[in-house]
């Protein structure tokens, strides 16, 4: 969601509550039409979202929402609109799910979390959250440019991420999607980097356990936790395993396990240990290496309990002091799916694999 705005492409505007003020706007009189011909774009803007967003532009899309610029009518202030698209609005449980993610991140005040300003729920309509605009570009796009990333600046960004992670999880919320395409960096002249999560379509919110009804919709299977692969309940270490693996990315320019989604990557992602980094990059700190893996252990009992310990250990390393991550582990480091679906659901990978 950078900060720049792009034209209004066909697909984003068939987002539903697009398409109803593309289709209740007038046609426009012919004498204007001629002195000013009205493209889609003009004629989207035509009507003020929810009465009051006015929409400019086209920011980004993703699997459930599409995002677009506007001007809240109320302050002249710009915003970030994220709408539902088609596919979405009409499945009720991935409604239900961007209602609720949506209202637990709005309930979260953080520096390194995108600030959601309201959740609308249309009695006719489709529902939108509007929020603040962030500038910057995803860490993806980072790391798409320069392959691997200086270890003090991806120390100093998975600090951020895990401090936002850490103000959610106290609130209740877990984010259930960590990933660099969710983490909008802004490197900007010369400041330091400033870091936000954003999306949170997916999050389990007060330990809500629905996952098991359609685990891959609960994540991203590059980045799931083995909880996450069966179903079973989520919580803090969930965002902490994704969390490892965007580190891991971040300072070998791969991941753990780069597969297309298939039973094999689920499986890896269930069961196999993750490779060590210092196969993939030299001279790496030993210590960062163990802090990766560390959170990137199978079982949740042997990952960091939570975000803090995570980050002490990151400031840690570049204080001197001791690390957890070289604390004792418990054998074997395997996950022992909890729930009847989560147990089905591995043995089924497993059959697949």
């Amino acid at each position: 969601m950078a900060l720049s705005s792009h034209p209004l492409p066909a697909r984003a505007l068939q987002a539903p509550a697009l398409q109803r003020i593309y289709e209740s706007t007038p046609p426009a009189p012919v004498a204007a039409a001629a002195e000013s011909p009205r493209t889609e774009d003009s004629r989207v803007r035509a009507r003020a979202l929810g009465g009051r967003y006015e929409v400019v532009g086209y920011l980004d899309s993703g699997g459930t929402a599409d995002v677009y610029r506007a001007i809240d009518q109320q302050d002249g202030s710009q915003v970030a609109v994220k709408i539902l698209n088609a596919t979405a609005a009409g499945d009720e449980r991935l409604r239900r799910y961007f209602l609720q993610g949506a209202r637990g991140a709005q309930r979260v005040s953080h520096a390194n979390l995108v600030r959601v300003l309201s959740v609308e729920e249309p009695e006719l309509g489709v529902p939108f959250a509007v929020m603040e605009i962030v500038p910057g570009d995803a860490l993806s796009t980072l790391i798409a440019d320069h392959g691997t990333l200086p270890s003090e600046l991806a120390i100093d960004l998975a600090l951020q991420a895990a401090s936002g992670l850490d103000a959610a999880h106290r609130a209740g919320v877990v984010h259930c999607d960590v990933k660099p395409e969710n983490l909008l960096v802004e490197l900007a002249n010369g400041a330091p980097p400033r870091l936000k999560v954003i999306d949170f379509d997916l999050a389990a919110i007060d330990g809500e356990l629905e996952v098991h009804e359609h685990p891959l919709l609960r994540g991203t299977a590059k980045y799931m936790s083995p909880e996450q692969v069966v179903g079973d309940s989520v919580d803090a270490r969930t965002d902490v395993y994704s969390l490892g693996v965007t580190l891991f990315r971040m300072l070998t320019g791969h991941l753990p396990f780069d597969l297309e989604l298939c039973p094999t990557l689920l499986w890896h992602q269930l069961a196999s240990p993750a490779p060590p980094l210092s196969w993939l990059r030299d001279a790496l700190e030993p210590g960062l290496e163990a802090i990766v893996l560390r959170a990137l252990r199978k079982s949740p009992e042997n990952r960091y309990a939570n975000m803090l310990e995570l980050i002490a250990d990151l400031r840690n390393l570049t204080s001197g002091g001791p690390l957890l991550a070289h604390g004792p582990v418990s054998e074997p480091d395997a996950y022992l799916p909890r729930s009847d679906s989560a147990r089905a659901a591995a043995r089924a990978i497993a059959r697949c694999v």
